[in-house]
Formats: structure tokens, sequence, C-alpha cells
């Protein structure tokens, strides 16, 4: 039990609750509201508004040393994406989980130099 409390301590809350609230709780409106049309679901939320919170999150973990935060949103998105989304969007998930880490590691690489 202590083991998870400290691991609770040591979690970016703000970034577990925005990270749930953007993965799961956007994806399904944007899945289930009928004005919103497949081509503005594509470019618009999958790959603008979630792309740059996949890029947001691997610079908001540039002090972690190890990233597994950046776990979150992807797992929410598939989630969410399985749910209610179309088939399609469940290859997103791995693909911001790539982003993340990228930006964590090109964060962390600009940073020890």
């Amino acid at each position: 039990m202590k083991s998870l409390k400290s691991l609770w301590q040591r979690a970016d809350r703000r970034l577990w609750v925005l990270s749930i609230l953007i993965g799961f709780v956007v994806t399904w409106l944007v899945n289930i509201v009928p004005f919103i049309n497949k081509v503005e679901r594509f470019a618009v939320f999958y790959l603008l508004l979630y792309g740059a919170f996949a890029i947001w999150t691997g610079f908001t973990l540039q002090n972690r040393r190890r990233c597994w935060q950046a776990f979150v949103f992807p797992v929410s998105f598939l989630l969410a994406a399985h749910l209610f989304g179309p088939k399609y969007s469940l290859y997103f998930a791995p693909a911001y989980l790539a982003v993340a880490y990228l930006a964590w590691s090109m964060v962390r690489a600009n940073r020890n130099k």
C-alpha cells in the first residue's frame, strides 16, 4: 500500500486528469455528436488536437527519468476509440505514444547538452 501511495504522490495529477479528459471524454463526445463529420473528426481532432496534446505530454514529462505516465493518454484514447470510434482510430493510440515519447526524448537530449 505504501508503494501505491508513493506512486500517487509522485504522479503528475494535472497530466492524468487532462489525459483522461481529452483521451476518453473528448473522444467520446467527438464520436457521438452528430454535427461533426468524419473529415473534421480526422483532421481537427485526431491529427491536430490529439497530436498537439501528445507533444505537450512529452514536454510536460521532461523532468521525469521514466516517462511511464505518457501511457495514460494513449490508453484512455484507445479505450474510448474501441468503445465509441471507428476501427481505423485504434491505430492512432500507438502513434500518440510514439509522438509523446519522441517529444520527451528530444527535450531530454537538448537539456543534457
